[in-house]
C-alpha cells in the first residue's frame, strides 16, 4: 500500500469531505480516504499495482476540487 497526502481547495464542509471519499471509494485500489475540509487536505491509501496518484487526483478533481501542485 502506498499512501498519498493532497492539498484540495475548494472544500468548506462536512458534504464536500464526503463527496470526496465516496468519489474515490469507487476508484479500484483505493483502500481508504480520509478528507479534512478545515486542513484543506486528504489522505488516501491505495495500491500502487492497481492505481495511481495520478489516478487519484484525477478522482478528486472530477468531483469538483482542485488539488494543489
Amino acid at each position: 500500500m502506498q499512501q498519498v497526502q493532497l492539498r484540495v481547495q475548494g472544500m468548506s464542509c462536512g458534504a464536500c469531505e464526503q463527496r470526496i471519499q465516496r468519489a474515490l471509494a469507487k476508484v479500484d485500489g483505493v483502500a481508504q480516504s480520509v478528507a479534512d475540509h478545515r486542513a484543506a487536505q486528504v489522505r488516501v491509501m491505495f495500491d500502487p499495482a492497481r492505481t495511481s496518484e495520478s489516478d487519484v487526483r484525477s478522482c478528486v478533481e472530477r468531483a469538483g476540487y482542485t488539488v494543489a501542485p
